[in-house]
């Protein structure tokens, strides 16, 4: 049978010549989404495999008290070392995924976590993540990616290179959340201190909340930037490989630049830009294992919580969870 039928993922088809096999036949660890009566192709296949996605990130000079901000402490700690005011400001055009095309937007934020153990684990952390199809947000979550749905919109066009122009711009709800243009003029630009670490992986912060809202645990999630085993054996090294020859940048100079807070999203007022220094765009293909749990701490709430709702008992007039503001 052809795999391209199957719509399997080049990268997937080019390093095991098969399809991935449905979910009856896989570690049941290894089923995210669907039960094991899913047809022959599905979307909870692990590990995740992304084939010539253009990722373009801008980079952002941010304060301490900004980043921190962004990072729940505890567990975790911003990065205070080499380039630590760098955040990457992104945007990828996903052409060939095991979750089907879409566009998506994060903003990433150098940080450490410190284990029990003495061990010290870095990693960039997603505060905020929007993407343009509901699949890869329903299976962003269950890793712990803050995943919401929006309208984004990557272009470039013009003629040879160091002539051609590009534009970005995300919205949701009705209402334009950043937007950015402009020349790519090739010149060099400082990435975050993590760019091509692989002693660096991706954090996440995952909440499970039972349904009647008794109790929340959070997950810090770990992704390291190698694959651990058995997924070791499909790809060796940075589970991130860049295609260099495709690499484009722009200075800050270069970049004209739009964001806002809206009433539905507040990332346009809590990442607090001191300085945007530059745009760097290169396609890469990506494989995205299960996540390690590094931290949890459940809070629990009494029976007098006024946001807990009538169990089983559902209508217009349903009590869901309210601010317990003053």
């Amino acid at each position: 049978m052809s795999h391209s039928h199957l719509n399997v993922p080049t990268k997937y088809w080019e390093l095991t010549k098969e399809v991935p096999p449905p979910p009856i036949e896989r570690d049941i660890k290894s089923w995210i989404i669907a039960n094991p009566s899913d047809p022959l192709w599905d979307i909870d296949v692990l590990p995740l495999t992304y084939t010539d996605s253009r990722w373009s990130a801008f980079i952002i000079r941010c304060d301490e008290a900004t980043r921190s901000r962004l990072c729940p402490n505890p567990p975790l700690q911003v990065w205070d070392g080499e380039n630590a005011d760098l955040v990457e400001f992104w945007y990828v055009d996903h052409k060939h995924t095991m979750l089907g095309p879409y566009l998506e937007f994060g903003v990433t934020v150098s940080a450490t976590y410190s284990d029990p153990d003495g061990n010290v684990w870095k990693a960039g952390y997603y505060p905020y993540m929007y993407l343009t199809g509901d699949a890869p947000v329903d299976a962003g979550r269950v890793l712990g990616f803050p995943k919401k749905m929006s309208y984004i919109r990557c272009t470039v066009h013009g003629g040879e290179k160091g002539t051609d122009f590009f534009g970005f711009a995300m919205s949701r709800n009705g209402y334009l959340l950043h937007s950015a243009t402009g020349q790519f003029d090739d010149k060099q630009v400082t990435p975050p201190y993590f760019y091509g670490k692989t002693d660096w992986g991706k954090f996440n912060m995952k909440v499970i909340t039972r349904p009647d809202v008794s109790s929340s645990e959070w997950q810090l999630t770990y992704l390291p930037s190698a694959l651990p085993p058995p997924f070791d054996t499909m790809i060796q090294g940075h589970r991130f490989k860049i295609k260099p020859e495709h690499t484009r940048t722009a200075s800050g100079d270069a970049i004209n630049w739009f964001m806002q807070a809206t009433p539905f999203d507040n990332m346009g007022a809590e990442v607090k830009i001191q300085e945007v220094t530059g745009l760097i765009s290169f396609v890469f293909d990506l494989v995205i294992p299960p996540a390690v749990v590094l931290w949890t701490e459940t809070y629990e709430r009494p029976a007098s919580y006024r946001g807990y709702a009538t169990p089983y008992k559902y209508g217009l007039r349903q009590q869901f969870p309210i601010s317990q503001g003053s």
